[in-house]
């Protein structure tokens, strides 16, 4: 196996850099969908309080809630790595990912398309492999923009783009997922 593509086939880098992708984005969705988005620190029983508590418990509830605010907010370098840390790690690796693709890209170029595909299905592959490529930005960066923002209407644009991803994945799989197909890419 060579490390660049060939006519018949893709070459070694860019075999790695797909499927390290895909790994990664496995990841990124697992951590982003079982992550807890209600970063409020009320701990349970604040509804009680204000009157409806003896002052030691007040003082307890008030420690849980200053306790939770201090590990609130991304902090990576202080203590643990939380999920929604990871989370943002992942989506800036798969921004570097999609950076380093591109520009493998251009160097390494394609393989003839298969015979196996007929001229839609060509079409097809070169519009979806282009929104991949393009989402592996476009979901990143709104997750930053999110971030760094906290503006709710940043979110509906990262769901957009998790939305669009995921139609554009699905005509991926359509057309790559057949043995003669997905050979190439392993």
């Amino acid at each position: 196996m060579t490390l660049r593509t060939r006519p018949e086939g893709y070459g070694l880098v860019s075999k790695v850099l797909h499927w390290l992708t895909v790994v990664v984005i496995a990841a990124q969705f697992v951590v982003g969908y079982t992550m807890d988005l209600d970063s409020s620190c009320d701990p349970p029983g604040e509804d009680r309080s204000g009157g409806d508590t003896s002052d030691a418990e007040e003082e307890r509830l008030d420690r849980l809630e200053e306790l939770c605010e201090a590990r609130v907010g991304l902090d990576l370098l202080d203590g643990p790595v939380d999920r929604p840390e990871v989370h943002l790690l992942l989506g800036l690796t798969i921004f570097a990912l999609a950076v380093v693709r591109l520009v493998w890209r251009s160097v390494d170029g394609f393989p003839s398309w298969s015979e196996h595909l007929s001229e839609p299905e060509r079409r097809l592959v070169h519009w979806t492999e282009r929104a991949l490529l393009a989402l592996l930005f476009v979901v990143p960066l709104t997750g930053l923009v999110l971030v760094l923002s906290g503006d709710d209407g940043v979110l509906w644009l990262h769901v957009g783009a998790h939305i669009a991803f995921f139609a554009a994945l699905a005509a991926h799989l359509v057309t790559n997922l057949r043995p003669r197909i997905l050979a190439r890419m392993l």
